[in-house]
């Protein structure tokens, strides 16, 4: 028997945790369609507002950095603002997704930005009545604004302005509402106690980072010449970091977005408490576009099936009794490096990691480590090209898959 992808959150049925973060991907109707089409569990329409500026966009918004790492490891930077659409024009495009959505077994998530309470409320309202299931406020967006209010990130970085805001949008609408955090300025676990206590449904944790990347020849920034927002697989562990404190400390729905590249990174997402996962940087760069929501379903099926669960609430959150605090750590148990002569082609570089004089080369160059040296630090097993060396110690060693 295949295994139970479904979860529940909310009252809600997702069909999976495969969720389409609030992005280009979801940008219209047509495209929130194809994201059903492709099997996600759920869809995170693009944020509304009705803010001109927020709804322009220029002209180029998307670049890569470190692009030699591509497609395995770079930092997406961009952008784009919000949505092109009017709120009107947009609650048409929402009831329209709204149906299909149903039609075919799919959550969808309205996404609002205002620039006052009354205008928090009058979105609130208007898209809770095109049919989507529930509501994202979206305080962390990472472009800064300028506009003489709080939005986005600037908004989530302030508790108290964010719960009156959380506070009007409960009041006003009955499906449930979450808040998607920004990993700046504040922790996200101290704003998502807050979010709790102000009424929200649930978390979004953690949006992507603000940030600034230049031309070096003029010194201009790039793109459009402003702050941009940056992301991509490197955010993972501190997405998950933020995920796994919040699941300790507060009782709470947690949808985790941010660097989500694999299949395996919705399961560890899922071990460290999350219910839902949000992509978009692996539609967008990736690829295999939209075909990569079924990647992400079928690998995480394939990983429950080989091991032997029968649905996604048996391994959510089992590494969160397994994070022990830093005073804890076992400091006595030393491990130590070792080689395998066969899988060394003698590149000569791990002398240059050993800061314990502990690897020299033998007469064919060959590397030897002196086990009496070692300090067992792992990084030379950790850099080998050709994984020659491996790490043996009293207890299991965790250096993790390298991906």
């Amino acid at each position: 028997m295949k295994p139970d992808l479904s979860v529940e959150v909310c009252g809600k049925r997702f069909k999976n945790p495969i969720v389409v973060a609030s992005a280009t991907p979801s940008k219209d109707a047509r495209y929130m369609k194809k994201c059903v089409d492709s099997g996600a569990g759920g869809i995170i329409a693009k944020t509304v507002t009705y803010e001109p500026k927020l709804q322009h966009y220029v002209s180029p918004r998307f670049t890569i950095l470190h692009k030699k790492g591509w497609p395995h490891d770079f930092s997406n930077y961009s952008c784009e603002f919000l949505a092109t659409y009017t709120p009107d024009e947009w609650a048409e495009e929402l009831a329209a997704s709204a149906e299909y959505c149903h039609k075919h077994d799919t959550i969808l998530v309205g996404s609002i930005s205002g620039s006052s309470l009354e205008i928090w409320e009058d979105l609130a309202k208007k898209m809770a009545a095109t049919g989507v299931d529930m509501m994202e406020l979206n305080m962390g967006c990472p472009h800064p604004r300028d506009l003489g209010y709080k939005s986005g990130q600037e908004l989530g970085s302030d508790p108290e302005a964010a719960v009156e805001v959380l506070k009007v949008v409960t009041n006003a609408i009955d499906i449930p509402v979450f808040v998607k955090l920004t990993p700046e300025a504040i922790s996200p676990l101290e704003m998502a106690k807050r979010m709790k206590a102000g009424g929200a449904s649930g978390v979004t944790a953690v949006n992507r980072f603000p940030a600034l990347d230049i031309d070096v020849e003029t010194g201009r920034p790039l793109l459009h010449g402003s702050f941009a927002g940056t992301g991509g697989p490197w955010m993972r562990p501190i997405m998950l970091k933020w995920v796994a404190k919040i699941a300790r400390e507060v009782d709470i729905p947690i949808s985790a977005t941010s660097g989500f590249w694999q299949w395996e990174d919705v399961v560890k997402a899922i071990m460290c408490g999350a219910s839902t996962v949000q992509t978009c940087t692996a539609l967008m760069y990736g690829t295999r576009g939209y075909r990569k929501i079924g990647d992400f379903i079928n690998g995480l099926e394939s990983y429950m099936e080989r091991k032997g669960y029968s649905n996604v609430a048996e391994f959510r959150g089992i590494t969160l009794p397994q994070i022990v605090s830093w005073d804890m750590v076992d400091r006595e148990s030393k491990a130590v490096s070792k080689v395998n002569p066969e899988k060394c082609t003698g590149c000569k570089m791990c002398p240059q990691w050993c800061f314990y004089d502990a690897i020299s080369l033998d007469d064919e160059g060959i590397a030897d480590i002196d086990s009496g040296k070692c300090d067992g630090c792992g990084l030379c097993a950790a850099l080998c090209p050709d994984n020659a060396i491996h790490m043996e110690g009293p207890k299991p060693i965790f250096l993790g898959d390298f991906n």
